[in-house]
C-alpha cells in the first residue's frame, strides 16, 4: 500500500514525461543527529521502473536508512543541476508552515513529520529547470516555507518510508492529492509575490563547487585515491576524523596541482567517499568545505601562485531533511 502511495505521488509529480527517478539513502546515528553516512544512490527508469524505485526506498526504510528522492526528473545518472529534466511539478519544504490564503492550492501534500509537509504544484504543462527553480522561490514567499528547500535537485521523503530523525521514526504519508489542481505556469508568474533581491542561496554564505565536473585522479597515489573513493571511515580510519582526512585530501590534491575547482568537484560528488561529511552538514556543507579548502590551499600554495577556480558556480542543494 504505501509504494503505491509513493508511485502515486511521483506519477503526479512527472507525469507522462520520461527520464530517471534519483532516489538516495543514508544512515542516522541517532534520533535528532545531523550525522548520515553510509550515502547511497541509485536511479530508476521512469516510469517503466517506477515500482521499483518505490521499492527500494521502503527497503532502504525498513533496513533502518532514511531514503530521499529527487523532485524532478533526471537526464543522466548524477543528482546534478545540469542533469535536471523539464520540471512538471513545483514543491516547497513547508517544515511547519502553513500556507497562507493568497497562497495556491497545492496538488499533493507529503506529512514528513507531524506539523511538517512537503507541498507540490502540479503545472498544466513543463517549465525549464532554470524557470522551475525561480517560481519555486516565489512560491517558498508566499507559503513561507523554509527558504532552503527551493532548489534543483532538492531530496524530499516518499510516502511510506520513515523519518529517523525523530526517536519514534514517524511514518512520512501522503496526506492529499488532487490531480485536478494544476496551474499553468504562466498563472502563477502572474500571482506569486517576487522574491526578495537578496534571497539567500540554498545552502551557505559561500560558492559552492561546480557541478558536473570530471577529475582525473591518476596524479594522485593509490593511498589518496582510495581516501577519496571510499572515505576515511571504509579505510579503517586513517585519520583521526573526517575532517582531518578532508583536510588531507584537500592539501594532496593541491600539491598534486589540481586546481580549486578540481578539489571542489572531488569532494562534493556524492560518488565519492570523501563526500560524507560535506553531505551530511545539509545547508552548511558548504561553508564547511570552504574553511576546510581555503585553509589547505593557503597553506599548500605559495602566495604568489595563481589560484584557479575562484567563480564557482551554486552548489547542487545537498539538503536531506
Amino acid at each position: 500500500m504505501h509504494a503505491n502511495d509513493a508511485t502515486l505521488l511521483w506519477h503526479a509529480l512527472y507525469g507522462s514525461q520520461r527520464g530517471l527517478i534519483g532516489v538516495h539513502s543514508a544512515f542516522r546515528s541517532a534520533p535528532g543527529s545531523k550525522r548520515l553516512s553510509r550515502h547511497r544512490s541509485n536511479f530508476f527508469d521512469y516510469p517503466a521502473r517506477v515500482r521499483a524505485a518505490a521499492d527500494w526506498c521502503l527497503g532502504n526504510s525498513e533496513e533502518g536508512l532514511e531514503a530521499y528522492f529527487c523532485a524532478h526528473l533526471l537526464l543522466a545518472k548524477r543528482r546534478i543541476k545540469t542533469n535536471a529534466a523539464p520540471v512538471l511539478a513545483l514543491w516547497a519544504d513547508a517544515d511547519g508552515a502553513a500556507p497562507g490564503p493568497d497562497a495556491p492550492e497545492p496538488t499533493a501534500i507529503v506529512e514528513s513529520s507531524t506539523g511538517n509537509a512537503h507541498l507540490f504544484w502540479r503545472l498544466t504543462c513543463p517549465v525549464s529547470p532554470v524557470r522551475a527553480e525561480e517560481l519555486n522561490r516565489r512560491l517558498l514567499v508566499a507559503v513561507g516555507a523554509d527558504r532552503s528547500g527551493w532548489d534543483l535537485s532538492q531530496l524530499l521523503r516518499p510516502p511510506g518510508t520513515r523519518n529517523r530523525k525523530y526517536q519514534d521514526a514517524p511514518p512520512v504519508r501522503l496526506l492529499e492529492l488532487d490531480l485536478g489542481v494544476g496551474y499553468h505556469p504562466r498563472e502563477l508568474e502572474i500571482a506569486l509575490p517576487p522574491a526578495p533581491a537578496a534571497f539567500p542561496p540554498p545552502t551557505a554564505e559561500k560558492p559552492a563547487a561546480p557541478t558536473g565536473q570530471t577529475v582525473d585522479l591518476s596524479r594522485l597515489s593509490g593511498r589518496m585515491r582510495g581516501l577519496i573513493t571510499c572515505g576515511n571511515n571504509a579505510l579503517g580510519k586513517p585519520y583521526d576524523t573526517r575532517s582531518e582526512a578532508d583536510f588531507a585530501v584537500a592539501i594532496g590534491m593541491f600539491g598534486a596541482g589540481y586546481d580549486e575547482s578540481d578539489v571542489w568537484a572531488v569532494m562534493t560528488d556524492p560518488a565519492n567517499g570523501i563526500s560524507e561529511r560535506y553531505l551530511e552538514r545539509g545547508r552548511h556543507g558548504v561553508r564547511y568545505l570552504a574553511l576546510t579548502i581555503g585553509k589547505a590551499r593557503d597553506l599548500a600554495l605559495p602566495r604568489s601562485a595563481p589560484r584557479g577556480g575562484q567563480s564557482i558556480p551554486t552548489a547542487v542543494g545537498a539538503r536531506v531533511g
